[in-house]
């Protein structure tokens, strides 16, 4: 009787042992059925085999580069300058606001006048009063000449009458230039535009005391415009005058605009070791203004044909840059020596460790390492 239950009990062992390898079958079958991540998972022991999409292989091919240098700045109006008072005085009124365009030699502003209308009316008498007395100067020289003549007088007496002539013609000379001083102190109780443009800042506002050279307003010309951009001190060699420049402006989305470069500075920055490249930018339309920030490039030699491949497929590896190539259907890790950058459709050129027609991988698929095995998926690739 007791060897019943011992039987029973070893039946149910083997029944649970049956059900537990059933059910690890069913989820290896499962497992073979659907693989996960780009992954097709094989069975234990097979290589594993990725799948990537066809845009994350591109073909390299050659094209036409233009080798740049990356730049960026600020914008500024090439032409600008403060108006500033000649002479002390009341501000009487400001006849500009900022934002109004102005033309050359319009009144921007005027100083009261009334005390150099005085001075200059003073200067006047003063010059009228030298000619009555160099006048009367000149009749007495005339007739100590005649009377020198007859032997009437010394020849003493009418070097005398002479002199007296020279200092009246003097001090008419002297009097006609405080005239002139007055009559310009007056004009320049009115304040025009040295240039055309527009008006950026108002400094001061009417019923002011100013002093000589206090700033009244300021002036920019928004027609023409200069970039001011910072270039790595090691790039700058391949910069020439008059190589031109691509850019595009913080806030106007999705325009190109193009200058030329003006100057270079022939200094570097201490700190940042980068120099100075002015850019002379046309602006007829005043769509650009100062302060705007600028970012582009700028050309550093003539196109040429080149092996060309998307900046981002380049990688930091160990020191290194390298890119990940098919061969085949393996990945292969492929070490590359950089050119020129194209930076206007930021692309670099490949000097050595491809050629056209390899193909590279873009991107960063997960898990993809040098010697597994691909499989690329029907569709257009990059």
């Amino acid at each position: 009787m007791a060897s019943r239950p011992e039987g029973r009990r070893r039946r149910l062992r083997v029944f649970v042992a049956c059900v537990i390898v059933a059910g690890i079958a069913g989820v290896g079958l499962g497992l073979r059925q659907r693989g996960g991540g780009g992954t097709v998972a094989v069975p234990a022991g097979e290589e594993r085999v990725m799948e990537l999409a066809a845009v994350d292989v591109i073909t390299v091919s050659s094209s036409q580069l233009q080798p740049s240098i990356p730049l960026s700045g600020s914008l500024r109006p090439a032409a600008q300058t403060v108006v500033k008072t000649k002479v002390a005085g009341e501000l009487r009124e400001v006849r500009v606001r900022e934002g109004e365009a102005v033309r050359r030699g319009q009144v921007l502003a005027t100083i009261d006048s009334t005390e150099l209308d005085a001075r200059l009316a003073e200067k006047r008498a003063a010059l009228a009063a030298a000619r009555a007395q160099r006048d009367l100067a000149r009749k007495n020289w005339a007739m100590n000449e005649q009377l020198l003549r007859q032997n009437f007088i010394s020849r003493n007496a009418a070097d005398t009458v002479a002199s007296a002539l020279a200092v009246g013609d003097a001090n008419v000379g002297a009097a006609e230039a405080q005239v002139s001083l007055a009559r310009k102190a007056l004009a320049d109780a009115m304040l025009t535009a040295p240039m055309a443009g527009v008006v950026a800042e108002r400094f001061s506002e009417p019923g002011e005391k100013l002093p000589v050279d206090a700033r009244v307003l300021s002036l920019v010309d928004l027609s023409r415009m200069e970039l001011e951009a910072d270039v790595p001190a090691s790039d700058i060699g391949s910069v020439r005058v008059g190589g031109r420049v691509e850019f595009l402006v913080e806030g106007i989305q999705g325009r190109p605009f193009e200058g030329r470069v003006e100057r270079i500075n022939p200094s570097a920055d201490q700190r940042s070791r980068r120099i100075k490249v002015y850019i002379a930018v046309a602006n007829p339309r005043h769509e650009l203004r100062g302060g705007m920030f600028a970012g582009g490039t700028v050309a550093s030699a003539e196109p040429r044909q080149a092996t060309l491949v998307p900046a981002a497929v380049v990688r930091q590896d160990g020191g290194q840059d390298a890119v990940l190539v098919l061969e085949g259907s393996r990945v292969a890790r492929r070490v590359v020596r950089l050119g020129a950058r194209d930076g206007g459709r930021d692309r670099v050129e490949i000097l050595e460790g491809l050629s056209p027609g390899e193909r590279v991988i873009t991107g960063n698929p997960a898990n993809l390492r040098p010697g597994d095995r691909v499989r690329v998926a029907p569709g257009r690739a990059g």
